[in-house]
């Protein structure tokens, strides 16, 4: 028997081999499908740490200790019950201790926590000293600022109502190395040592910052198993690591669902490959089962000698894939192939069981028997009622559920069906209207088709199977031009530089000097907001030309018409001002009111650098009089930004002089519209009134206002409120109902919203700003933002030289080719990837069968054709005929195939979301589906046709033309 089955597998070695190839791709590819997840989903995990800022990966735990006694031993013990407690693996931890505190220099108070924590001076950049000895500290250069003081400067803190006041020496302004480390998660507050903090209050709070491991966040629960335990020792714990987390489970989620769902698509149609290939093989072999029937051999002989021939190479193909599978990922894959040994199996069997049971003088005739009508209706009615089915629920329903995920597979083969039932009478006309015409070749071929049933059993298969990778193509290049939209988005710029942070006008500056045209590169500021939110300073003009995608809004209105800053060049400048007499007209300026002359301060910032300076006039005595002050630092150029009444009760200004030139003449000191107060939520101490030539300042009272205090007038040389896009919901309205933003983590700026619905660099959720114009009304000093170029899209490689050579160090660079690689490693890229894969294999596993039912029936199309041959048919119509009947099934195949991925995508929902956290749904590309769909049809077309052509071309041709 053996021997038997080896010599017909070898005798008909095509059909064989095609079905060991059929058995083996199916096999393979399910095998490996569940090592695709495993590394899909580690890939996923990865990249989104990666991709994830530091804030992220931070769990954060405080909790009330007493420095009464030990005080260091009690934090070690703090800390080491914390970390105890979280129980995670870290990858870096520092420990601390804090107060509430009251900052205090001269007149001016800032409640500001008073701050213990390791390693603060290798994770800070500090202009003076770390702090070394009890007492020292060191502040933001906005609450130095705010605070008025300097390096060296003396200023006070106290803890509490009771509590006296200590001393304390400012060593030195900071600022984050890294402002996105975790390092600096909390908000601002004044360093200091730990005995600074100890001598300061005996209850402190400590605190616990560590950065989690990557592991954290790929075993679910762990993290929140690990907070839990920290909350019950007790201790109050902040972490944003949940999103994070959440983001990796759902990438987990979505390439478990891809990978099931295109497995699952291979195997119904690989199946239906293999059955209907043994189904035409055993069609075949009915000589063979004639011949061991005459001879009294058992309907299970039988059944075993035909159905062993295609057995066997199923059940090799479906090893050789096993042993492909337990390569890649080990034993545990082989029941996925013994499933598919099974399926193999039965399709043997079930090929040849009909044959096997019917009588010697049936299996004896030269004609097939035909398939039992009824059970083919039956099988018709419900793939067509299935596609009904699915259909309805596509447009009932918002997601991807259900019968909806059988829509194109479904509606593909009940078009394939109509068209089948629909093809035989329509060539059965067809051939007789042209032989009737002499058109002997076109007669003979569509007869030829009308006799031909392989022509509509396949095309259910061959459509279903083109079908679904057409689909797959579909979403595949609109999801990946979605990606690719949302990556030019999120980045901005074409290529984004990091530089290392300075002041932002001499950033400004050295951009425009490297690219004078302003069509290659864009200084760029970035913070964050006090919610969190991504804010961005650009340099506006240049936005349209440096954005790798569409302008999101009109860039002029981040930039209306404003006053021209105030600027001068010159080393030293010469006030003209009164000093009125004190009396009722003055404004009140409180139970005490100040006295003494007044002493006015003007801040100043060096145009080419930013740097800030103070230009101090004192005294002015008399009722006119001029005052003097040196500011040789501004030989090269600077701009006023604000003035100052730090002394005295009230000033008239009238002119002011840089080295004899004017720089303010009275006519714009009488401007109203040249001068403001503080804008924001803060209590001006400070009035003023432009009259006859000049501007009066006069110190007023906040009176019982709570509001932070702001006692400069500053230059108008920018809008307020400030033009902002915000992306997402707008800023918090202040107590005068206008929306303000923290721009450079010092003093809010009133703004005006301008909705967006997505911002380049922030995204959803952001805001957008005029670099320039946020500078003069915010500026301040560097601290916790990013300072980046934005490249355009052809920026000559030379540009990154050129901004060295301004003065810039280069320490990072993004761009959207790099965020294009991060989005193709989450996790619904490689689901889509794994659909398409096994869309390709399910199309080639169609074309297998197409290929194996070809080499079947060549034997009898060549004996037909011979008899042809011999009543005087020409052999050039025949050749036509043959290959016109090989390829108008096929062709068919291809385009209904086409027509139905057209219809099923658009009216299903994709199965696989495109994106898995907020960013909104792409409304779809209709030209990148519409080359995919035309691509995947005609590889179809191709592939169909050359299967099913290929048998006329083998060696010797067709027995007529030999």
């Amino acid at each position: 028997m053996l021997a038997l089955i080896w010599g017909a597998i070898v005798a008909r070695r095509v059909v064989s081999t095609g079905m060991f190839l059929l058995a083996a791709l199916v096999s393979t590819g399910l095998s490996l499908a569940p090592w695709y997840a495993a590394r899909a989903t580690d890939a996923a995990a990865d990249a989104r740490i990666a991709a994830a800022p530091q804030s992220e990966r931070t769990v954060s735990a405080t909790g009330t200790v007493s420095l009464d006694l030990a005080g260091e031993t009690v934090v070690q013990t703090f800390a080491a019950s914390a970390g105890r407690a979280l129980a995670l693996p870290v990858a870096g931890q520092a420990v601390g201790v804090e107060v509430a505190a009251t900052l205090t220099a001269g007149d001016r108070q800032l409640a500001l926590p008073l701050r213990y924590r390791e390693a603060l001076c290798a994770n800070a950049v500090v202009d003076g000293s770390c702090p070394q000895a009890t007492g020292d500290v060191v502040l933001s250069a906005p609450s130095a600022e705010r605070l008025g003081v300097r390096v060296g400067d003396r200023l006070d803190v106290t803890t509490g109502p009771a509590a006296p006041r200590r001393p304390l020496r400012l060593a030195g302004i900071y600022r984050p190395a890294d402002p996105l480390s975790w390092y600096w998660s909390g908000a601002d507050a004044a360093w200091t040592t730990f005995d600074t903090v100890a001598a300061s209050a005996t209850t402190v709070r400590a605190t616990f910052d560590a950065l989690l491991g990557p592991s954290v966040f790929t075993s679910g629960g762990e993290l929140t198993a690990g907070v839990e335990r920290m909350r019950r020792v007790p201790l109050q714990v902040d972490t944003a690591g949940a999103a994070l987390a959440d983001r990796i489970a759902a990438d987990r989620q979505v390439v478990a669902r891809g990978v099931l769902l295109a497995a699952a698509q291979l195997a119904v149609i690989g199946w239906l490959a293999m059955a209907v290939a043994a189904r035409y093989a055993a069609e075949a072999r009915r000589s063979d089962a004639a011949q061991l029937a005459l001879r009294g051999a058992r309907r299970w002989r039988l059944l075993a000698a035909t159905g062993g021939q295609t057995g066997v190479p199923l059940a090799a193909g479906a090893l050789a894939g096993a042993l492909i599978g337990v390569l890649a990922d080990g034993p545990a894959r082989l029941p996925i192939a013994g499933g598919v040994l099974a399926a193999a199996l039965l399709s043997a069997v079930l090929a040849d069981w009909r044959t096997t049971g019917l009588p010697v003088e049936r299996l004896l005739h030269a004609a097939a028997p035909r398939p039992p009508r009824l059970g083919t209706a039956v099988v018709e009615v419900c793939v067509l009622g299935l596609a009904g089915a699915s259909i309805y629920q596509s447009l009932a329903a918002h997601s991807a559920i259900g019968v909806q995920l059988l829509a194109p597979g479904t509606l593909a083969a009940s078009a394939a069906i109509l068209v089948g039932r629909l093809l035989v009478p329509a060539a059965t006309a067809a051939g007789r209207s042209a032989l009737v015409n002499g058109r002997v070749a076109a007669g003979f071929g569509a007869l030829l088709l009308a006799r031909r049933s392989s022509a509509y059993r396949m095309l259910p298969l061959l459509t279903a199977a083109g079908c679904l990778l057409a689909v797959a193509a579909q979403h595949w290049a609109e999801a990946g031009q979605a990606r690719h939209d949302r990556s030019a988005v999120e980045v901005g710029g074409q290529r984004v530089l990091t530089v290392a942070p300075g002041d932002r006008a001499h950033l400004l500056n050295a951009v425009r000097a490297a690219d004078p045209g302003g069509h290659q590169a864009m200084a760029v500021v970035a913070g964050l907001g006090p919610g969190g939110e991504p804010v961005l300073a650009v340099d506006s003009p240049r936005l349209p030309y440096v954005l790798a995608g569409p302008a999101p809004l009109d860039p002029r209105r981040l930039r209306p018409a404003a006053p021209p800053p105030i600027t001068f060049a010159g080393t030293g400048l010469t006030l003209t001002a009164d000093v009125p007499a004190v009396s009722d007209d003055l404004p009140d300026a409180g139970a005490a009111p100040p006295t003494g002359p007044p002493v006015l301060l003007a801040t100043l910032v060096v145009t080419a650098t930013g740097a800030p300076l103070t230009a101090r006039f004192t005294p002015l005595d008399g009722r006119t009089g001029t005052a003097d002050a040196s500011v040789p630092g501004c030989r090269s150029g600077c701009r006023l930004v604000t003035f100052e009444l730090a002394g005295g009760r009230a000033v008239e200004l009238q002119r002011l002089d840089a080295d004899g030139r004017a720089v303010i003449t009275p006519d714009v000191f009488a401007d109203p519209g040249r001068w403001r107060t503080g804008a924001g939520n803060v209590a001006a101490t400070v009035s003023m009134r432009s009259y006859d030539g000049r501007l009066a300042l006069a110190a007023v009272t906040p009176g019982l206002s709570k509001l932070p205090v702001d006692g400069r007038l500053y230059v108008v040389d920018a809008p307020v409120p400030l033009p902002a896009a915000v992306a997402g919901r707008p800023p918090a309205a202040d107590q005068r109902g206008t929306g303000a933003i923290d721009l450079f983590g010092g003093r809010a700026v009133p703004v005006e919203p301008i909705a967006a619905p997505l911002l380049p660099g922030v995204g959803t959720h952001g805001v957008l700003v005029d670099l320039e114009y946020a500078d003069r009304i915010a500026g301040g000093a560097p601290r916790a933002e990013r300072q980046q170029v934005w490249l355009a899209p052809g920026a000559p490689a030379d540009v990154t030289d050129r901004l060295r050579a301004a003065g810039l160090t280069v320490v990072g660079e993004d761009s959207v080719t790099a965020a294009d690689a991060r989005q193709a490693r989450f996790g619904p890229a490689a689901a889509d990837r794994y659909g398409l894969l096994m869309g390709g294999l399910a199309l080639l596993a169609a074309a297998i069968a197409l290929l194996v039912i070809a080499a079947v029936q060549r034997r009898a199309r060549g004996e037909e054709f011979v008899a042809l041959r011999r009543q005087g048919v020409p052999a050039a119509a025949l050749h036509a005929a043959g290959r016109w009947a090989a390829l108008v099934p096929i062709l068919l195949a291809a385009l209904t195939a086409g027509l139905a991925a057209a219809v099923a995508r658009a009216i299903a929902h994709p199965p696989i979301p495109v994106f898995t956290d907020a960013w909104p749904a792409p409304a779809g590309n209709p030209g990148v589906a519409a080359i995919a769909l035309l691509a995947t049809t005609a590889a179809a077309a191709a592939l169909f046709a050359g299967c099913a052509l290929a048998p006329q071309y083998r060696t010797g041709g067709w027995p007529w033309r030999r």
